[in-house]
């Protein structure tokens, strides 16, 4: 559209965005960091699991104890709470779970055994 003296004033016609949105990078980004909760939080709930098992304590004291020893030894909870399970997984055992030692050993620990955050 052009006016009397021949400038551009306006256009006319469809237009359709075909840029990125940025309500998807958000959503994109967002997703991401779901995700990264959810690991994490699944990695928290094996090993608050396992204390339960071991010390014969609710749910609320196993985040306790974690989050003591995480404060202790200036671990990032997740991470303190993966080595646990899996120094938990990698014992060896046949019937019975070793002695209660074996396992306070592991748990007061873990945080030597946590290799560098990747």
């Amino acid at each position: 559209m052009v006016d009397d003296t021949g400038a551009v004033i306006g256009t006319h016609g469809f237009y359709v965005d075909v840029s990125p949105s940025v309500t998807q990078a958000r959503e994109d980004a967002l997703s991401e960091v779901v995700a990264e909760i959810a690991e994490a939080r699944g990695a928290i709930e094996q090993a608050k699991g396992m204390l339960m098992l071991i010390y014969r304590i609710n749910a609320d004291a196993a985040f306790e104890l974690l989050k003591w020893r995480s404060q202790e030894t200036n671990t990032k909870l997740r991470r303190l709470a993966e080595q646990l399970a899996k120094d938990f997984l990698d014992l060896d055992y046949a019937e019975t779970l070793p002695s209660r030692v074996v396992l306070d050993r592991l748990l007061l620990t873990a945080h030597q055994r946590v290799g560098p955050e990747v």
